[in-house]
């Protein structure tokens, strides 16, 4: 979840993710949409048509599905399980670090470790901005951003290899480009190491790219027909709001036609 974006039209001091988000979800039930709140378990194809079980067992069926579910950020190979203290949203886990004190890190290089740095900048006493890269992956805005922050250090060409503690994390074990290892005590960490898309659900056979995004032809169609997809979840070269959002323009308007279609055949 994004604190504030910066860079969706119409905007011109940015606008909270969650308020955006809140936006969207108002004017399409202001339009007549309507919304099962629901977790889906599994969606599979069955007998012509798609089934989509909640992880309550019911099961919702549908003529045609388009695919919006989005990426989920990448774990270390060395993360404990259960270990509390190792975060993801700096906006959702941040403020449970208020009024502590704390020293926080955040893993990673790019402009979501950019605003989630400068997110808990103003949280906690102390942030670290550790990546294993010579350089960093942000633009230069963020840049300027984090060099304007006194209480956020950058820790460049620096590798966690590890976690020390038992229920809590306690500190980070990390390496330095020299090979030399030592301890940084924190009260939590945020991960911004990368991206996976979020495929889990699906149980039909599609075609991916090596890094597992859906591929989709021009009308977003995936490679079974009727299963389309929007958003981050496919084959893009560009992850934000604004492309998700005419991928889901353009996915709807397809989806629509593929009911047509096979509805008059």
């Amino acid at each position: 979840m994004v604190e504030r974006l910066s860079n969706f039209p119409g905007f011109i001091e940015g606008i909270a993710g969650m308020e955006l988000g809140v936006k969207i979800f108002q004017q399409a039930q202001s339009e007549g949409a309507q919304f099962t709140m629901a977790r889906l378990k599994k969606l599979q194809p069955v007998d012509g048509v798609f089934h989509g079980m909640d992880v309550n067992g019911q099961v919702h069926i549908a003529t045609t599905t388009i695919i919006a579910t989005g990426r989920v950020p990448i774990r270390l190979p060395s993360e404990k399980a259960n270990l509390k203290g190792v975060n993801f949203c700096s906006v959702c886990d941040g403020p449970l670090y208020r009024n502590q004190n704390a020293t926080l890190a955040v893993v990673g290089s790019d402009n979501s470790a950019a605003q989630h740095a400068i997110t808990l900048a103003r949280i906690a006493d102390r942030v670290f901005l550790i990546y294993r890269s010579a350089e960093t992956k942000m633009d230069s805005a963020h840049a300027a951003q984090l060099a304007g922050q006194k209480n956020i250090e950058i820790l460049g060409e620096t590798e966690v290899i590890g976690y020390k503690g038992l229920d809590i994390i306690e500190a980070l074990k990390v390496r330095s480009r020299s090979g030399e290892t030592h301890e940084i005590p924190v009260d939590g960490v945020f991960l911004a190491i990368g991206w996976r898309p979020n495929t889990k659900i699906l149980d039909v056979d599609l075609k991916k790219t090596p890094d597992g995004y859906l591929k989709t032809d021009v009308t977003l169609m995936t490679s079974f027909s009727g299963l389309f997809a929007a958003g981050d979840v496919r084959d893009t070269d560009l992850w934000q709001v604004l492309t998700a959002c005419a991928d889901g323009a353009r996915a709807a308007k397809s989806a629509a036609e593929h009911i047509a279609k096979i509805t008059t055949t």
